[in-house]
Formats: structure tokens, C-alpha cells, sequence
């Protein structure tokens, strides 16, 4: 299934390689050259070239929005290459309002737009309001859900998504990491753009860990832990047998295991307590419900509209989930670069030219 495309490494090679800031750790690439090269370099690790541009296209626009689910995915390609036997998504145990996705080892990214599509396809196809798809068996990072999420809301359903992961998050202090990040997400349908919400219930994504080592930054007070259970802010310490915090305590941790119950145990992927570890089975999951809104009330985007400009105007430093995300996205595009890192993008430029190291 996976085979290495030639046009996208030529297409590539009309940009000249970007000059690198010594002073402040990043460049401006453009973002075509974004999209490109991180293609090629998802085309050499593995993946065929559809399978490479919509993982490319998920990382780009997360970079697009600041989000730290992006381009860090290519500090360590080889988190990201392809599972030995990785086929295409199968659906299984289908109703008119229901499905699983049997990811077979794909992209997590592949996975989740499959999943996300299907389940908002039979909300808008049903005579009922609702629709649930799940996904599971795959073992690489979906990135951003607010990416999923959006995209369904576009097409007029509230979308929510939850997804689980390896063990890297502990319940608290001086505990064994036991949760993913996992992420939950919202989208709803307004005016004049989808209101999105995207939120892990850790104290930091892993990328965001992974970010900081490469950019050699120091962690925010309170957000990991080290081997010995007490907090650190060395990336290196949290990564290497020690663990990231939940967010706000025992609410995160509670948030955390309701997103585990539902993307790991409903979802088909490997049950908490029953393997080894999920990061060996090497099967995560995705839980997607879509909620089709005129089913339940007449006009619901000029209502959620109203709802959010309230919230808006109720102060005069109120900042709606999802805006700077949103300006950040706007002003980026507006100047056509993106600012990534200089360890990332020299790894996906090296990874373009050569593959993964033998």
C-alpha cells in the first residue's frame, strides 16, 4: 500500500532551501514549501503520496494555528512511519447511525478524517439527530482534533471527539503515567465560522513536551513530573521515565479517564488494565459523535451565534476558545510563511532527502 511518489519530491524542488536564524531558533518557511516538503519527507519514511498529503495538510494547519500538534511530529520521524502490514480503513459493525473503523495500523490522521466524515454523513442522512463512529487500531498521532471537529462542524453538524493514547499523563503526583494526552474536542455550526474547542485534559500535550526539548526551552512550572514523582521542568526528565500532569488536578484527571472509558474502551482499541501497555499494542482509539441540529431546534446557528457574542460582550478582556488560534491561522496565511523551529525543520528536510537513518 505504501510506496514512495516521485512527483512529490520533484515538486518539492522548485523551492531553494530556507536560511536559518542562529539568533532566534526558527525560520519562515513558505507555507507551500510547508506542505511540500513535509509530504516528501512523509513519502520517504513510507507512506504513499494521498496518505502523505493529508498528514501533511493536518500538521500544516495546526502550525497555521499555533497549535503545537503540528510540524514538531517530524522532530522524531520515526514515531511517525508506517506499522509493518499497515493497510487502508475497513468499516465495521455498521448501522444507519453507527459505525467502527478499523484503522489497520494507517495514519492516525487517516483514521480520525475517516471516522469524522462517517459519522457526520449518517447524522445528515438520518431521519434521527444523532450519529457515533469509532476508530482503533492505529498507533500514530491524529494531531490536532480541533482539525476534525471544524471540518464536520462546516458541514452543519455538532461534532464532538474525544481520543485516547500511550501511557504518558499521570492521574497525580508521584503516580505511573497511565492516560494519554487525551484530547477532547467540540465544533459547533455558526456565524460567520465554526466555533471550535480543542483542549487536552493533560497539563501539556506531548508535543508540546517534545517542542520545548527540541527548541531547548524549559517546561512551565507544574505541568510534569520527573522518575521520582516531583515536578520538573526539564522536557528531558518528563520523557525519560517520568510523566506530564493532568490539567486543574482531580477535574483533569476525572476528564481524563471519561476520555479514556469513551475513545479506549467503547472505541475497540486497547483496554487500559488489560495490556501491557497501549504504546506496545500499538492500537489507540477515536470516539466521533455528530449531532445534527435541525433535527432538535429551528435556526441553531444564529442561536449559537447569539450565545457566543454574549459571552463576548460580557467584559472587556473576554477571549472565546478557539479565537487567537483563529487570528494567528488569518495573519499567517495573510503573510504566506509559517515560523517553525529550526531542529524541525531542518529533521523534515533531512528526512525528505534521505528517509529514516539505517
Amino acid at each position: 500500500m505504501w510506496s514512495r511518489s516521485v512527483s512529490t519530491i520533484s515538486r518539492c524542488g522548485k523551492y531553494a532551501q530556507r536560511s536559518l536564524s542562529a539568533t532566534t531558533g526558527t525560520v519562515n518557511v513558505p507555507i507551500e514549501e510547508a506542505l511540500c516538503k513535509t509530504s516528501a519527507a512523509l513519502e520517504a519514511i513510507g507512506w504513499d503520496a494521498s496518505s502523505a498529503s493529508l498528514q501533511a495538510d493536518i500538521m500544516v494547519h495546526a502550525e497555521l494555528c499555533g497549535n503545537n500538534q503540528g510540524l514538531v511530529k517530524m522532530y522524531q520521524p520515526e514515531v511517525m512511519a508506517p506499522a509493518d502490514g499497515a493497510a487502508s480503513p475497513a468499516v465495521e459493525r455498521e448501522t444507519p447511525t453507527s459505525a467502527v473503523v478499523n484503522a489497520n495500523q494507517s495514519p492516525g490522521m487517516l483514521a480520525a478524517v475517516t471516522a469524522a466524515d462517517l459519522a457526520a454523513a449518517k447524522a445528515l442522512s438520518s431521519s434521527g439527530p444523532i450519529s457515533i463512529v469509532s476508530a482503533y487500531n492505529t498507533s500514530t498521532s491524529s494531531g490536532q482534533l480541533a482539525y476534525y471537529v471544524e471540518r464536520m462542524a462546516r458541514r452543519g453538524v455538532v461534532a464532538v471527539a474525544a481520543a485516547n493514547s500511550p501511557e504518558f499523563v499521570a492521574a497525580a503526583a508521584g503516580g505511573k503515567p497511565v492516560f494519554g494526552t487525551n484530547p477532547l474536542a467540540i465544533g459547533v455550526p455558526s456565524q460567520p465560522h465554526p466555533f471550535v474547542f480543542d483542549m487536552a485534559t493533560s497539563a501539556i500535550a506531548l508535543f508540546g513536551v517534545l517542542s520545548a526539548k527540541a527548541k531547548g526551552e524549559m517546561l512551565p512550572v507544574g505541568v510534569a513530573f520527573g522518575k521520582d514523582g516531583k515536578e520538573t521542568t526539564d522536557a528531558n526528565e518528563a520523557l525519560e521515565g517520568g510523566a506530564i500532569a493532568t490539567f486543574g488536578g482531580h477535574k483533569g484527571a476525572g476528564l481524563s479517564l471519561c476520555v479514556e472509558i469513551l475513545a479506549g474502551a467503547m472505541s475497540g482499541s486497547a483496554v487500559l488494565g488489560e495490556v501491557e501497555s497501549k504504546k506496545s499494542t500499538k492500537n489507540w482509539g477515536h470516539t466521533f459523535i455528530a449531532i445534527k441540529p435541525d433535527a432538535l431546534v429551528d435556526d441553531f446557528e444564529r442561536k449559537s451565534a447569539s450565545v457566543i457574542a454574549a459571552v463576548k460582550d460580557s467584559g472587556g478582556n473576554i477571549r472565546i476558545p478557539g479565537e487567537r488560534s483563529m487570528i494567528t491561522a488569518i495573519k499567517r496565511k495573510e503573510e504566506g510563511t509559517l515560523p517553525v523551529p529550526e531542529t524541525i525543520w531542518n529533521s523534515i528536510l533531512h528526512t525528505a532527502e534521505h528517509g529514516l537513518a539505517k
